[in-house]
C-alpha cells in the first residue's frame, strides 16, 4: 500500500475514534517518518490502518487526546437533537401564523422516535467501525435499527391521529427555539471541526 493511501485511511480511522487533531498529526508524522527512513511498507510496519488506529486509541485517555465513549455519545445525541428539532421548529415557525403552531399526536410521537432511531443507528455504526470484536454484529444491528426506525415512522403516519391538536404554541416562540437550537448545533459542529483539525508536530 502506498504511503499516501495508508495515511489517508489511517487519518479517517483515527477520526472515527474521536482522537484529537493534534494527536492524529503526531501519529501520521510517526508513520511518515518511519516509512521514509526504512522504506518499509506501512501495512507491514504498523498493520492495517483500522487496526493501528484501534491500537492508538486504546493507549489514550481523555487527558491525552481521546474523548471518552460516553462523551462522544452525549455530543452526538446533543447535536442530533438540536439538528432535528431545530430545523423542525424553524420550518414550523416561519409561517408566523397568528393561530400558533399545532402539534398532533403523530408529531409528538414520531419526532422523538426518529431521534432515537438516528442515535441508535449512528452509535451502532460507530461501534462497528471502532470495536475490537463483534464488528459485523454491530453493523447488522445498525441495519436492523434503521429498518425498525423507518417502520416506526410508517406506523406513526398510518395509525396515529394527525388532526387533533395536542400542543399549540405561539409561532414566534417556536421560530425562536428553532433559531436557538440551530445556532447551538452549528456551534457544537464548529467546535468539533476545530478539535479534529490535524496539526503536525513542530519540526525543530
Amino acid at each position: 500500500m502506498t504511503l499516501d493511501k495508508y495515511t489517508d485511511d489511517l487519518h479517517k480511522a483515527l477520526r472515527f475514534h474521536e482522537i484529537s487533531g493534534e494527536r492524529v498529526g503526531e501519529v501520521l508524522a510517526e508513520v511518515e517518518a518511519h516509512v521514509a527512513e526504512t522504506g518499509e511498507d506501512p501495512v507491514d510496519a504498523f498493520g492495517k490502518p483500522r487496526d493501528y488506529a484501534r491500537q492508538v486509541a486504546a493507549q489514550l485517555d481523555p487527558a491525552t487526546g481521546k474523548r471518552s465513549t460516553g462523551g462522544i455519545v452525549l455530543t452526538f445525541v446533543a447535536i442530533a437533537t438540536l439538528a432535528l428539532f431545530g430545523q423542525t421548529f424553524f420550518g414550523d415557525g416561519l409561517a408566523l401564523d397568528e393561530a400558533g403552531v399545532v402539534y398532533t399526536l403523530r408529531d409528538v410521537v414520531a419526532q422523538p422516535l426518529l431521534l432515537v432511531a438516528v442515535v441508535v443507528v449512528a452509535l451502532l455504526v460507530y461501534l462497528a467501525r471502532t470495536a475490537s470484536a463483534s464488528n459485523k454484529l454491530y453493523a447488522g444491528g445498525a441495519v436492523v435499527a434503521l429498518i425498525a426506525g423507518l417502520g416506526a415512522q410508517v406506523i406513526c403516519n398510518k395509525y396515529l391521529d394527525d388532526e387533533t391538536p395536542v400542543i399549540t404554541a405561539p409561532s414566534r416562540l417556536i421560530l425562536t427555539l428553532g433559531v436557538v437550537f440551530l445556532i447551538g448545533m452549528f456551534a457544537m459542529l464548529a467546535h468539533s471541526i476545530r478539535r479534529g483539525r490535524v496539526r503536525y508536530p513542530n519540526k525543530n
